[in-house]
């Protein structure tokens, strides 16, 4: 079991690295109508919460494939709700502050996605 954890948290840390350097990627683009220091901000919280859930989907499923399906079907459920859930509020107390950019709150929300499919594409064609 010690070596699935070891493959999640593997993975988990590519997905960081990638979407970290989409992030600043992404935050770059946005200099092109000037500085502004809620969207620097936003991107930054974005990113530090993409992670923690990441993280907190990993632990997740590695405790899922241990219990019997009703539970990890639960279980699962469970995390998907409390991560969309922080998102709204996230986004909602960005988006009222006005101190935040939500925008840049929720771009960070799409990089795992992006990078698992670019770490497939690559390990198809042996480049990456």
């Amino acid at each position: 079991m010690k070596t699935e954890k070891s493959e999640i948290q593997r993975l988990l840390r590519k997905i960081y690295s990638r979407s970290a350097v989409m992030t600043a990627a992404a935050w770059c683009v946005t200099l092109i109508w000037g500085f502004r220091l809620g969207n620097l901000l936003g991107f930054m919280i974005g990113y530090g919460y993409m992670c923690l859930c990441m993280s907190y989907l990993g632990r997740t499923c590695e405790k899922a494939v241990e219990l019997d399906e009703k539970k990890a079907k639960k279980s699962m459920l469970v995390c998907y709700i409390l991560r969309y859930a922080g998102l709204f509020a996230l986004c909602a107390a960005a988006m009222l502050t006005g101190a935040v950019s939500g925008v840049c709150v929720l771009v960070p929300q799409f990089f795992p996605r992006i990078a698992l499919s670019l770490m497939q594409f690559c390990e198809r064609k042996d480049k990456c």
